[in-house]
């Protein structure tokens, strides 16, 4: 019983530890749509204002991101980046850039995470599901699947244009879980990958560079 339990409590810390970081990471998102949209259909001056501070929030969380060891969420980089430009477009009252926001909708949003999506899988080792140290082949497929799905948000977003929760917010919330997964399976092993050990490893202390609690077994 007592084992479970440890199980229990191991799966309960890390469900609070996914909705914990897909709620930090995306805040700047979350503020943004909040300001805007939080007491009905925006104005322009509340448009500007909703930008100006997502704008804001957006820089801190890429410095944040940029500060870790870890590859930052291509998500978060690409909706990040979809509201620094906006709240620079506020700012320095470029209203064509605002314009072309307005035409596209909420499409501009997946546009954007696209862009680094490409950039990501073209030009990084990490890929699109930001995996450095896994198999290049299924980081690849990873990525390619998590764009596959980011152009497929984008074509919802287009099909339900204006509809806040439809087009947007349903959509981030399903990629960022699919990130998540594509992540988790980009981790591990390929099939036909073969691990080299060391003989005779100490049992108190894992091999070094052996995978996280993985135990070579001892010869027989």
């Amino acid at each position: 019983m007592s084992g479970l339990r440890v199980e229990v409590q191991a799966q309960v810390r890390r469900v609070a530890g996914a909705i914990l970081g897909y709620l930090l990471g995306f805040l700047a998102l979350a503020v943004f749509a909040a300001v805007a949209f939080g007491a009905g259909p925006p104005d322009d001056e509340q448009m500007l204002k909703a930008f100006r501070l997502g704008a804001l929030l957006a820089g801190v969380e890429l410095a944040v991101l940029a500060w870790r060891t870890e590859p930052a969420n291509r998500l978060i980089v690409g909706a990040n980046a979809w509201l620094i430009a906006g709240g620079l477009a506020a700012l320095l009252e470029q209203w064509w850039w605002l314009r072309g926001y307005q035409r596209l909708g909420e499409a501009s949003l997946f546009l954007a995470m696209a862009t680094v999506g490409i950039l990501a899988t073209l030009f990084t080792s990490a890929g699109f599901v930001a995996v450095r140290l896994g198999n290049r082949a299924r980081v690849l497929k990873a990525s390619w699947a998590l764009l596959a799905a980011v152009l497929l948000a984008l074509g919802v977003s287009v099909l339900f244009r204006g509809d806040v929760r439809l087009a947007a917010v349903l959509p981030v919330i399903a990629l960022s879980w699919l990130s998540r997964w594509l992540r988790h399976w980009a981790r591990r092993p390929g099939t036909g990958q073969v691990t080299h050990q060391a003989p005779e490893p100490s049992e108190s202390s894992p091999m070094p560079g052996s995978p996280q609690g993985v135990v070579p077994q001892r010869h027989r």
